[in-house]
Formats: C-alpha cells, sequence, structure tokens
C-alpha cells in the first residue's frame, strides 16, 4: 500500500473524480438494478424472460448509441461531461419509479443502461489512464474503488430500503442523492483542471517521449477495428461483462434455486467487495511492472473456477467461493481493461475507441439477460449455464494468450 502513497498525495482530487465516476455508476449496473428484479416484475406482471427481454433490449440500444457518444469525452469539457451524465442519470431513476408498463420501463433502463454503466463509467477510467499515464494501473486501480465500495454498501441499503418503502420511492431517494452529490464533488475534485488538459495536448503535439503516451502509435478508431489481434483478444474481456451481468441480473431467482437466505447474500457483497478491492489495488502494482497486455489472458480464469464451483453444490461454502472468485476476476479486469486499450493502441483516441470496445461490452451484457431468462423458462439450471459459462472461458482465454504473445513478439 505504501507504493500508492505519493501518487494518492499527489493526485489526490484527479482519483476523486475516478472514484465518484465509478461509483456513480453502479445506478446502472446490472447487480444493482437486478435488485429490484422481483419487485419491478411482480408490479408489472413480467416473467423471467419477458423482463429480460426488455433489459436486453434496452442495454443492446445503449450499445448502438454508444458507438456514437462515447467519443464524447475526448472532445467536450471533462466537468460539463460529469453534470451532464449525472443529471442524466438522475433522470432515468425518475424514469423508472414511474415506470407503469414495458415501453416507460424499456426507456428507463436505456437512460440507466447507457448514463451509468456506458459514459459515467467510462469517464473514471478513461480519465486515470489518460493524465496518470505514468501511474495508470495504480490510477485505474485506486479510481475502481468506487466500483468495489458501492458494491459492498448499495445491497445492503437496498435491502433495507425495500423493507421500509416501495421500490418506486426508492429510485426517487437515489435520484436525489446523485443530483446533490455528484456535481458537487466533480467540481471540487476536476478544480484547476483546464490547465492539465491543456499540458496534455501539449505534450502530444509537441512530440514530448517523457510521456507515456507519446512513446507509442495513437491508433484511431477506424484502425484498431481492422487489427486482427482485437478479435483474439475480446473474447476474454467480455466474458466479464456478459457472464457477471447474466448472473446477477438473475440473482434473485438463483438464491432461491439455490436455497440461500437473501440477507446471507446481501451480506456477501461485503465479501465481494473487500476481494474485489485487494485484487484491483494488486493488479494495478501487476500491470505497472508487466503490463497490462501480459496479463489479459488471466483476468477471467477465476471466475470460471467460481462457475466450476457454483455448479457443483447448493452448499452456502459455494456461495462464498462464487462470489470471492467473481470478485477476484471482476477487480482484476475493472484495473486492467484501460490500461490495456491504452498500451495497445494509445491515449490520444480512446475515448472514441473505448466507445467501440464498451459498446462491445455492453452487446454482450445484453445478450446474457435475456438468453439466460429464456434457459430459465423453460427449466434449463443455473447449473448447467454455469457449465456452459466455463467452457466459454477456457477458449477465450487460450485466444488471448495466443493474441499476446503474437503482440509481444513470442510467436
Amino acid at each position: 500500500m505504501k507504493s500508492f502513497l505519493p501518487l494518492i498525495k499527489a493526485e489526490r482530487r484527479l482519483l476523486l473524480f475516478g472514484f465518484v465516476m465509478t461509483f456513480g455508476s453502479s445506478l446502472g449496473q446490472t447487480y444493482f438494478i437486478g435488485l429490484f428484479g422481483g419487485d419491478i416484475r411482480s408490479d408489472l406482471a413480467l416473467s423471467h424472460g419477458e423482463f429480460g427481454a426488455i433489459f436486453s433490449a434496452a442495454t443492446l440500444a445503449s450499445a448502438i448509441l454508444l458507438l456514437r457518444t462515447g467519443s464524447l469525452i475526448d472532445h467536450m469539457d471533462l466537468r460539463r461531461y460529469a453534470y451532464l451524465v449525472a443529471f442524466g442519470l438522475a433522470i432515468g431513476c425518475l424514469m423508472l419509479a414511474g415506470s407503469v408498463g414495458m415501453v416507460t420501463l424499456f426507456l428507463s433502463i436505456l437512460v440507466l443502461r447507457h448514463l451509468g454503466q456506458g459514459l459515467m463509467s467510462m469517464a473514471g477510467p478513461t480519465t486515470m489512464v489518460r493524465y496518470i499515464d505514468s501511474h495508470k494501473g495504480k490510477a485505474n486501480a485506486l479510481g475502481g474503488i468506487g466500483y468495489s465500495l458501492s458494491e459492498a454498501i448499495l445491497p445492503s441499503i437496498v435491502i433495507a430500503q425495500l423493507a421500509l418503502m416501495s421500490w418506486r420511492q426508492s429510485w426517487v431517494v437515489w435520484a436525489a442523492l446523485l443530483v446533490v452529490t455528484v456535481p458537487l464533488l466533480t467540481r471540487i475534485s476536476l478544480r484547476g483542471h483546464e490547465q492539465r488538459h491543456a499540458a496534455y495536448l501539449d505534450s502530444i503535439s509537441s512530440g514530448d517521449t517523457t510521456q507515456t503516451a507519446t512513446k507509442q502509435r495513437n491508433w484511431t478508431r477506424a484502425e484498431v477495428v481492422r487489427d486482427p489481434l482485437f478479435y483474439l483478444f475480446m473474447p476474454a474481456l467480455l466474458a466479464q461483462p456478459m457472464l457477471f451481468t447474466g448472473f446477477m441480473f438473475h440473482q434473485v431467482h438463483l438464491i432461491e434455486v439455490k436455497g440461500w437466505p437473501i440477507a446471507v447474500w446481501g451480506a456477501l457483497y461485503l465479501v465481494y467487495a473487500a476481494v474485489s478491492t485487494i485484487f484491483k489495488l494488486w493488479m494495478g502494482l501487476l500491470v505497472d511492472s508487466y503490463g497490462a497486455i501480459r496479463l489479459a489472458p488471466l483476468v477471467c480464469l477465476p471466475m470460471g473456477l467460481g462457475l466450476l464451483f457454483l455448479a457443483s453444490s447448493n452448499s452456502l461454502v459455494v456461495a462464498v467461493l462464487f462470489m470471492v472468485l467473481m470478485a477476484v476476476s471482476i477487480g482484476s479486469y475493472s484495473t486492467l481493461s484501460s490500461p490495456f486499450f491504452s498500451e495497445m493502441y494509445g491515449n490520444l483516441h480512446l475515448g472514441s475507441i473505448k466507445s467501440v470496445t464498451l459498446s462491445a461490452m455492453v452487446f454482450a451484457s445484453a445478450i446474457a439477460p435475456v438468453l439466460m431468462g429464456w434457459l430459465i423458462d423453460i427449466g434449463v439450471s443455473m447449473d448447467t449455464m454455469a457449465l456452459g459459462s466455463v467452457l466459454y472461458i477456457a477458449l477465450a482465454s487460450a485466444m488471448a494468450w495466443r493474441a499476446s504473445r503474437l503482440k509481444l513478439g513470442a510467436v
């Protein structure tokens, strides 16, 4: 931890911004929306498959929109970007609170997914690796603690809320908290950011080779989508958002068929968050020491082991192992993903490039809920789906390993 202290002291404001963006994005993340899944389905009379289809359709629409909006962070003032996303996300919360049918539910989830899972979650990591390039692994790990803290405390808060108020009232509360806190913390954390951004642009235009960002080629988005290695790496990088989304979206069904108490499941998020935080920080050190490209093939393997355990038993011990191993992969992935694309393709067009990669990830996360929902409706067990996921992870990791060898010159 001592190696992080100088960075925290020097970049505390920008790290705070990364934390605020990752924490605030939770309102559009699958695990958070999924906690309300049972109440929403009951209130709107939806089956697992119908709710999954609406969620997936909205997520898919968000993925398409990201191809247009994801590059905004490359061109818009960062404070203005954060304000607009925060207020838009709050509107999405209010829309969900007022949903009365499939159409309004679709539109509200679209706004939450696009602005929360999409634009807000992209803002923190992109900012970390762009402006703290020499320590991008550690910076992204520290900024990403917002994910871990939200995952640790929000599930228990939501469970307590639902015991005291309706799910609709709960979303109104979250909208109010979002509007009050995120703009204020953004204003504090980005004070003087104009000078930092101007210095960043000057270092690129002048060819200052003391900056890591200028030591490598800065790819355009069009060049990235023509790179064959991009397609070898992507299945492994898509494993976390796709599989985590699918199982967490149907988490209420999962704990019902496993016979796990929901209070215990909620408490396991604390374990999940603690483990995720540890591996976020550790991966930050590893990325700065060994490089994200070399580590990319490894990050989804712990998740595969967790899913293998999940399929093996209904014991509460399995629930703990599943959450711990998911946390290892998700924590490692959240730190590695942005530095990976920075190492592969440079920082100058990082927002535009990430709009493609994030769109692909959102698209993958759109597939899982509806597919798993339909499989549940026709009687396929969660254990069977877990085993299928293990096979996917094994193949994707092998492809990423081959791509990393080619990229690093060890054919």
